[in-house]
C-alpha cells in the first residue's frame, strides 16, 4: 500500500508580514518553520511529504505553489492572519481559521474544523477555532493557492490561519519554537488519526532511544575509567558527569545511559584528539563536520548545556514529541524528526529511513549499543548485607580504671576520654613526667 500524499506550503517567503504588535515576528518566518517541524512530524507518523518551495527566500505564485500539489492527497497552506487597520480594537481578535472547499470537497470542513477548534485550544485564544470559504467573482476559490490545488484534482486541501500577528499574546507566543513543536505534533497527530495512517511498529531486537536509563551512574564512571583513567574534562568530574547524563536524559524522555554510550563512542572515552577539543563542553561531535578543523564545532558554555544538546539532538532523531525545555541544541531544526528511534538507526548507512546521526555511519549504532551493553555488565561494589560487627570493649583491672578516675576527680588529668584509650598501651617518658608534675602542683596547692 502506498504512503498517503501530504504537499506542505509556507506561506510567502523572506521576511513577509512583519507583526504591527511585536517587531521581531514576520509571518514568513514563523510559518517556514513551522512547515519544517510539521513535514518531519508526518514522516514520523507515516506519511510522506513534499514541500513548495525549496528554501524561505524562494519566490513562488501562490497559484504555482497550489498546483505543487498535484498526486498529492493532501495540500496544506500554512500561515498567520491580520486584521485590516479599520478594526476597533484588534486585540479582541485572536481566531484561528481553517479555510477549506468552498463546496466541502470530501468533506473537508469535519477535518477543517478539527483542526482549528485544536489549534485555538493549544494556543489558549479567547475566541474559538472555525471554518471560512471564499470564492472570487467567478464563483471559485479565492485563494491562489487552493485554487491551485483545485485544478489539479488533490482532494483535500486548506489554508490554516494560527491566529491573528496583529494580537500581542498570540503573536509572543507563535515566536516561541518549543510552541511550534506542539503545533506541529497536535496537527501532525489529528492528521494521522483522520486519515488512519500509522507509523511501522518497532523492528525486533532494536535499542530503544526513549526510555528510563538501565545503567547507573556508578557503572557508567567505572566503564570509562577501565577504559581511560584520566578523563579530559575540564570543567566536572566524570561522576558529575555521569549524573547529568542520567538527569538530562529523564528530563526529556531519552535513554541517559544511551546517550553517555554515544559520547564514549564519540570522544573515545573523552581522549578526544580529532575536531572537538575538551574545552568546548560537547560530548557528542555536535556540529563536527567531516573536513572541519580542530575546535570547529558547536561550544557550549558548561557541561550540563553540552549534555542537554546532545540528549536534545537524540530526541530530535528518535522521537516527535515538543522538548520539554528551552532549546539549546544548534542543530535540532536540522533533523528529520522522528527518522531514528533505535540506536542501531543512527548511522545513516543503517536507517531504512537513510537519515542518521553520522553520515555515512556504517555500524556507528552498533558501537554505540556494544557500549552499552558493557556498561550495563559492569558490576559495581556491593555494600555488605549486615552492619560490621564492632569490637568488643576491652576489659581493664578495676585498680587500673578506678586510678584514672581518682587522678581524674583530683584534677591532675582532664582529658579522660584520651587516657581510657592508653590503659593498654605503652605510655612515654614525656606522658610519666606530665602526670608526675600534674601531681606535685596539686600537693603543693
Amino acid at each position: 500500500m502506498s504512503k498517503m500524499r501530504v504537499c506542505l506550503d509556507a506561506g510567502h517567503f523572506g521576511k513577509y508580514n512583519r507583526s504591527p504588535v511585536v517587531k521581531s515576528y514576520y509571518e514568513s518566518e514563523m510559518t517556514w518553520a513551522l512547515h519544517l517541524k510539521l513535514k518531519a512530524q508526518l514522516e514520523a507518523r507515516g506519511f510522506e511529504v513534499i514541500t513548495t518551495r525549496p528554501d524561505i527566500g524562494t519566490d513562488l505564485s501562490v497559484y504555482n505553489r497550489g498546483t505543487a500539489s498535484k498526486g498529492c492527497d493532501v495540500f496544506i497552506s500554512l500561515h498567520s492572519n491580520a486584521v485590516g487597520s479599520a478594526a476597533s480594537n484588534p486585540e479582541n481578535i485572536d481566531y484561528p481559521v481553517v479555510y477549506r472547499a468552498f463546496d466541502n470537497l470530501n468533506d473537508v470542513d469535519s477535518l477543517s474544523l478539527k483542526l482549528a477548534k485544536q489549534i485555538g485550544a493549544l494556543m489558549g485564544t479567547h475566541q474559538a477555532g472555525r471554518t471560512a470559504t471564499r470564492k472570487n467573482s467567478a464563483g471559485g476559490e479565492y485563494y491562489g493557492v487552493l485554487r491551485g490545488a483545485r485544478a489539479v484534482g488533490t482532494p483535500y486541501y486548506m489554508l490554516i490561519e494560527h491566529s491573528f500577528h496583529t494580537n500581542t499574546a498570540a503573536t509572543r507566543w507563535l515566536l516561541e519554537d518549543v510552541n511550534l513543536e506542539k503545533l506541529a505534533v497536535m496537527e501532525a497527530d489529528l492528521l494521522a488519526e483522520h486519515f488512519g495512517v500509522k507509523a511501522e511498529e518497532k523492528p525486533e531486537g532494536k535499542t530503544a532511544i526513549m526510555g528510563k536509563a538501565q545503567a547507573t551512574a556508578q557503572q557508567m564512571a567505572l566503564y570509562c575509567r577501565s577504559k581511560n583513567a584520566a578523563p579530559q574534562l575540564t570543567s566536572c568530574s566524570l561522576e558529575q558527569l555521569c549524573q547529568m547524563f542520567l538527569e538530562e536524559g529523564e528530563a526529556e524522555g531519552v535513554r541517559g545511559d544511551v546517550a553517555f554510550a554515544q559520547s564514549l563512542h564519540e570522544t573515545g572515552f573523552f581522549r578526544y584528539g580529532g575536531i572537538v577539543q575538551p574545552s568546548q563542553n560537547n560530548f557528542a561531535g555536535i556540529g563536527a563536520l567531516n573536513g572541519n578543523a580542530k575546535g570547529q564545532a558547536a561550544t557550549f558554555p558548561d557541561p550540563r548545556t553540552g549534555v542537554r544538546a546532545q540528549v536534545q539532538h537524540l530526541k530530535a532523531y528518535a522521537s516527535t514529541e515538543a522538548l520539554a525545555g528551552s532549546c539549546v541544541d544548534p542543530r535540532f531544526s536540522l533533523v528529520a524528526r522522528g527518522s531514528a528511534p533505535y540506536v542501531e538507526w543512527l548511522g545513516a548507512a543503517d536507517n531504512p529511513n537513510g537519515k542518521g546521526w553520522a553520515v555515512p555511519g556504517k555500524g556507528y549504532g552498533a558501537k554505540v549499543v556494544e557500549m552499552l551493553a558493557a556498561i550495563l555488565a559492569y558490576e559495581t561494589p556491593q555494600s555488605p548485607d549486615t552492619p560490621a560487627q564492632q569490637p568488643e570493649a576491652a576489659q581493664y583491672p578495676k585498680w587500673q580504671t578506678e586510678g584514672l578516675q581518682a587522678l581524674v576527680d583530683a584534677g591532675v588529668i582532664e582529658s579522660p576520654e584520651y587516657w581510657e584509650k592508653k590503659l593498654g598501651q605503652e605510655i612515654t617518658v614525656g606522658e610519666v613526667l606530665g602526670v608526675m608534675g600534674r601531681l606535685l602542683q596539686n600537693k603543693a596547692g
